[in-house]
């Protein structure tokens, strides 16, 4: 069966202080969009396929190691949660940019957790699901519910919203990934909030980790600041850690020409893609 895996964004990303087990409390408002990967999964005899009984194939040869891959963790995870013997075959086919702040990873990971409730026919709540999910990592918990939320806590508490707007706009992506890892402990030398942008009917755009981001990525405040000016453009933001940045626009059109001007401003190379915002679960 194909499962889409939608990436996300951060519409607001606040860090609240350190908690005792050394991670960053949060209160960040995440989004699905409309891009995302497309993943492929069958079952299989026991033994039909290689190590573990998960065999994985990823249409970008960088991801083809299967042990690290967050798809064929949960995959394992699952079969093992509910003692499952079957095989599973997953091949997944990568359309979000990798270390770029839009939860592509940890999406896969929740489609395939989705995915195999559905084919193995196992009795499993989303809040269970998403208990598994958390096994993994703290933004994977938000993939399994597909709707707009408050995340707290690491991530992993999950309150959805509806969005009462429609959004939409532009992103894109310089084609360099930013480490999660050294974004939080940058901002941890030199806390501070980010710059406030734009109030929206259902947020207002900040995220604290720009600064330590673009403090060494000097592609990012440059390209958000491009965005910014443009007619187009209500206001941008970057999203998660980077080193995606993103604009809002009034519309489909309004993107569509905002994009031209971008590829011929920054290089027609550069990765970029139009998105609508979901606003409730679907």
């Amino acid at each position: 069966m194909k499962q889409f895996a939608p990436a996300k964004i951060n519409l607001y990303l606040h860090i609240l202080g350190r908690r005792p087990d050394g991670f960053h409390e949060l209160e960040t408002l995440m989004a699905p969009i409309t891009l995302g990967d497309t993943l492929d999964l069958d079952l299989v005899p026991e033994g039909g396929v290689g190590d573990g009984g998960i065999e994985f194939t990823c249409s970008d040869p960088a991801l083809s190691d299967a042990k690290d891959n967050l798809a064929t963790k949960a995959a394992r995870v699952f079969l093992e949660e509910f003692k499952l013997t079957t095989g599973v075959r997953i091949h997944l086919e990568k359309a979000v940019p990798v270390g770029a702040g839009l939860g592509g990873g940890s999406s896969d990971a929740a489609a395939v957790l989705l995915a195999l409730r559905d084919l193995t026919q196992v009795a499993c709540p989303d809040a269970r699901l998403a208990e598994l999910a958390a096994r993994l990592g703290s933004d994977i918990p938000f993939f399994i519910y597909r709707t707009p939320a408050i995340c707290r806590g690491r991530g992993e508490i999950i309150e959805p919203v509806t969005l009462t707007e429609q959004y939409q706009g532009l992103l894109i992506h310089p084609g360099f990934g930013v480490s999660t890892p050294w974004a939080y402990k940058t901002y941890a030398q030199n806390p501070g909030q980010g710059e406030q942008g734009r109030t929206f009917a259902d947020f207002t755009l900040r995220n604290d980790l720009e600064p330590p981001a673009f403090s060494k990525y000097l592609w990012l405040p440059t390209a958000k600041a491009w965005l910014q000016k443009q007619p187009e453009v209500l206001d941008a933001l970057m999203s998660g850690s980077g080193s995606s940045v993103f604009a809002l626009t009034r519309n489909a059109e309004n993107t569509w020409f905002l994009e031209r001007r971008f590829l011929a401003e920054f290089g027609e190379a550069l990765f970029s893609n139009s998105f609508s915002v979901t606003t409730r679960a679907q």
